[in-house]
Parts: structure tokens; sequence; C-alpha cells
């Protein structure tokens, strides 16, 4: 497995630490997409683009999310290829994939570097991209999925809440099993 070291893309082989075990970092990105716009990044239909993959459990959760919330339209997306080589995620014309239009990167390091010239760490997805300000947005699933849920409430079914206020306490202790139990194991 390859990162990103001070922007240049490096392979270090390993995908675990020492003793075998999967040690996810934190999401490096963690900006947000808000309704009033506050943040800097707006609701907009067409604006934000999803970087995916078929064999990531995160991005399989953003990829199911943008469909039930009915976002198809107002979210695109590219889906990189399942299998992982020397240069990470790459893009490909292989079943299921789908390039990249917006920044017409071949692998998704590449994406990475065009949001952080200096960028060092793991490259993941999914990936949500802003199209306007040429940057990522966020690349941790949950909060992605916090705001399709919410923040594209405008542009996508208003009456979907997969996140309802007196169920958020119960959600939140699930996902925090699920997380580091289930999606690291994959």
């Amino acid at each position: 497995m390859g990162m990103l070291i001070e922007g240049r893309w490096k392979i270090d082989g390993r995908f675990s630490t020492i003793d075998g075990h999967f040690d996810r970092p934190d999401s490096s990105f963690r900006n947000w997409v808000t309704s009033d716009g506050s943040s800097g990044f707006p609701t907009q239909a067409g604006r934000y683009h999803l970087y995916l993959a078929w064999a990531c459990p995160w991005a399989h959760r953003a990829m199911i999310y943008r469909k039930l919330k009915g976002l198809e339209e107002a979210t695109s997306i590219s889906i990189i290829d399942p299998f992982m080589g020397d240069r990470g995620w790459a893009f490909s014309d292989g079943l299921g994939c789908i390039p990249d239009t917006v920044n017409g990167a071949k692998s998704l390091y590449e994406i990475y570097q065009l949001a952080d010239l200096e960028f060092t760490g793991r490259v993941t997805v999914p990936v949500l991209w802003d199209k306007q300000s040429d940057t990522i947005v966020n690349n941790e699933s949950a909060d992605i999925l916090r705001m399709l849920n919410s923040a594209f409430d405008a542009i996508g079914d208003a009456d979907v809440d997969f996140y309802p206020a007196d169920l958020a306490t119960e959600i939140d202790a699930i996902n925090n099993h699920v997380y580091p139990t289930i999606n690291n194991g994959v």
C-alpha cells in the first residue's frame, strides 16, 4: 500500500501495524457542506462529486446514502478500480468503474495532491470533492453520511431521515462499534 508523503506518492507495502492490526488513521479533510453556506461549502445541486470504490465499506455506505436520499442528479460520482496496485486506488475502464470526469485523474492520490500539494497521509475513499473550490471537502465517511442526510435535504429526499434526533445517541453507539470492529475488519 502506498501513501503520499509531502505530496509525493511512496509505496510502503503495509496494510496494517506490525502486529497485524489495521490501524485506520483519522481522516484528514473534515470540512462540512451546510445548507446555509456558513461553512464556505453551501448546498448546491451539481457542485459536489463523490470519489468511491466498490471494494471499500466506507465508500459503499456513502454510495448507498446517495441513492436512498435521491441525490444521483445532485452529486456526480467516479468509481475507482477495486484492485489497489502500486499507484494505490486508480481509475480504469474495468467493470463497474466510472472514470474521473471532473479532474481527469488517473489515480486517486492525484485528487489529494490537487487539494493539498504537501499532503502527507493515506489516500482513502470516500472523498467528497467541491467542483467550485477545486478541493476535498471531506474524506470521512461518517461525516459525509451526516451531510448527505441533512445538508442536502433541499435538493434530495427530505422525507428520508437516517439520523433522527430521537435515535442519534443509539445510532452513534452502533457506529462506534461497527466502524472499528466490522469496517476495519474488511
